[in-house]
């Protein structure tokens, strides 16, 4: 990925506006990533080669030339020359991908356990990547716990845009994407995983580097969003017994008074700027400059969005997932107008 370069102002700008505006507690989301990707090889569960930097990328490339080649064994001596691994790597991939079962190894009397046919179950496995390298939300998690990761073994700010020449900057043997990458860069800052030095002018290169909250992050074992599960909670909940007084407002919760009754308190929502937010997404969409599946989805989340975002937490998982697809866009297509406010207006909807 020569060549790739983070929009330093851009990521300025989202910084300074989204900042505020992410909550302290995580996405919600049923897929568990994990951060260690050896130890997910080491479990041989199929489903776990999508976070290894070669097995994926392998196994691709078996698919390839099994098609150009049918019938044929391949040596996996070619595969590690192309991605610059020494040759003794090549017997411990097959052997890796023989023991999920995804490949049959030719031994030789001669001890040269190289050569490999793709099974069919590994024709089965390329399919499952194939379509893994489509899910956008596995994607951008992957990214997060990736490039944090990486971030941790550095010893100083460093420019994120290395991360893309690593060998961890691929998702099911395909790489990330500059976008990916830099909504990473977003989510670390805006959960203060990661921080760029505070005193550089905007002609110094854009740096990034772990904070104690990352490291502590990173250490705990667990995935960026799982971790914040376990950090903070939406609301507030008190169980009472007997019959309940409540003096002043409570906005945006329930209370029932009685017997063994619960009061939830939660942070109203106004509806007001609600609507003013979902009108005004909807009327930038045509500027944001989406391909077709991205606009696509920005418009159903802002529809889920007017529909939901009066509840707090529902429609801050929303708003974040908006600023996933279209936060870039928004702080630089137009940064300098309109796109600028409404990322303010939903920062300070959400906050």
């Amino acid at each position: 990925m020569a060549g790739f370069k983070i929009n330093q102002r851009g990521i300025d700008q989202m910084m300074r506006q989204i900042q505020k505006g992410v909550e302290r507690s995580a996405q919600r989301h049923p897929i568990t990533v994990p951060i260690d990707t050896e130890a997910a090889i080491r479990s041989g569960r199929h489903g776990d080669i999508e976070l290894d930097p070669y097995l994926p990328k392998a196994l691709l490339w078996l698919h390839e030339r099994a098609a150009e080649q049918r019938g044929h064994f391949q040596d996996m001596a070619v595969f590690t020359e192309r991605e610059h691994l020494s040759q003794d790597e090549a017997g411990g991939l097959a052997l890796q991908l023989e023991q999920h079962g995804f490949v049959q190894i030719a031994r030789s009397f001669g001890g040269d356990d190289t050569a490999v046919h793709l099974t069919d179950e590994g024709r089965v496995e390329v399919r499952r990547l194939k379509q893994l390298a489509g899910d956008r939300v596995r994607r951008a998690d992957y990214a997060t716990n990736a490039l944090l990761r990486w971030l941790y073994d550095q010893h100083a700010s460093v420019d994120p845009g290395r991360f893309a020449d690593t060998p961890t900057a691929y998702f099911a043997g395909t790489p990330l994407t500059t976008g990916e990458i830099s909504g990473a860069v977003a989510e670390l800052v805006g959960w203060e995983f990661a921080e760029s030095p505070i005193q550089r002018s905007h002609n110094d290169p854009y740096l990034l580097r772990i904070t104690d909250a990352g490291r502590a992050c990173i250490r705990s074992g667990r995935a960026v969003r799982n971790h914040m599960d376990t950090q903070s909670a939406a609301g507030t909940t008190n169980n009472y017994h007997g019959s309940t007084v409540v003096h002043g407002e409570v906005s945006g919760g329930v209370v029932l008074t009685g017997d063994h009754n619960t009061v939830n308190a939660g942070n109203g929502i106004d509806a007001g700027a609600l609507a003013d937010l979902v009108q005004g997404l909807r009327d930038i969409t045509p500027q944001l400059g989406l391909d077709p599946v991205d606009a696509e989805d920005f418009q159903a989340e802002v529809a889920e969005l007017e529909l939901v975002g009066g509840d707090p937490e529902q429609g801050g998982r929303i708003w974040r997932r908006i600023m996933r697809l279209a936060g870039p866009a928004l702080t630089t297509t137009v940064a300098t107008g309109v796109g600028q406010q409404f990322v303010e207006l939903g920062a300070s909807i959400y906050n």
